[in-house]
């Protein structure tokens, strides 16, 4: 296959998007996970760099990973450098891609009980400020970790490789099939639900096979290769996407 070929491709994929070549038109979630989407702490907010087992303020032994006391009702935020795994109480090592999600949820339901800001409507201002912040970064280290796609691009980003909207896909094989995927969901018929769940399923094990290599992948710290197969997955979430929309007008 020429090279020129491939660029052609490319350049269809461009056009037909209307934007950038990784997004495709296929319905990519921005993603709001990352460290620069935490909102802004204020000044005043007490911060903890580490996460304790007992409280600071009392020693009581404390409910969650959270630096939340439910026995003299302190409470502190919680510094960005603490990872998403680490405040949720899910190990980091030796693979942080691999996440128990019932765990997570478990976890995520047991520090919004005590860090949602009802919980606090009774508290001083600045700890029902702190209260907000930190729940807010609990609603993003569940929404982050949950995802497959969203936790390998926080990952990579832990390990200084960013991901980017202008990544390219080199998988001409894949970027065809992307392509005719779409134009079949977009031309589907109310009446052809069928076909949209065999496209559905069958969409879910490639995302399935990629989500096993990805592992492997981060377990070995190839960041390279590691970045080179979220892109591809980010594609193969974009008709998944795609089709839920369709699934949800038919």
């Amino acid at each position: 296959m020429s090279r020129l070929w491939q660029l052609s491709r490319r350049s269809l994929l461009t056009s037909r998007a209307g934007y950038g070549p990784v997004c495709l038109r296929i319905g990519f979630r921005s993603v709001p996970h990352l460290d620069r989407s935490r909102r802004p702490v204020s000044s005043s907010t007490k911060l903890s760099t580490s996460l304790t087992k007992t409280c600071p303020s009392c020693g009581a032994l404390l409910p969650t990973r959270l630096p939340v006391c439910t026995s003299c009702n302190w409470i502190a935020g919680v510094h960005n450098s603490i990872p998403y795994h680490e405040l949720m109480g899910l190990p980091y090592s030796p693979n942080p891609f691999v996440v128990d999600t019932a765990l997570l949820k478990h976890r995520f339901l047991e520090a919004q009980r005590i860090c949602h800001p009802d919980a606090w409507a009774t508290k001083t201002e600045p700890e029902k400020r702190t209260a907000l912040e930190l729940s807010n970064t609990v609603n993003a280290a569940y929404k982050t970790l949950k995802s497959p796609l969203h936790r390998i691009e926080y990952i990579l980003k832990r390990n200084g490789v960013e991901m980017e909207e202008a990544d390219q896909l080199d998988d001409v094989e894949l970027i065809d099939e992307i392509m005719q995927a779409r134009e079949e969901i977009d031309s589907m018929q109310s009446g052809n639900l069928g076909r949209l769940h065999e496209l559905r399923d069958q969409n879910d094990a490639k995302i399935s096979q990629l989500v096993k290599m990805i592992e492997g992948l981060v377990a070995k710290e190839d960041w390279r290769e590691t970045k080179s197969a979220a892109v591809r997955l980010k594609y193969l979430d974009g008709i998944d996407q795609a089709i839920r929309r369709r699934l949800e007008n038919m």
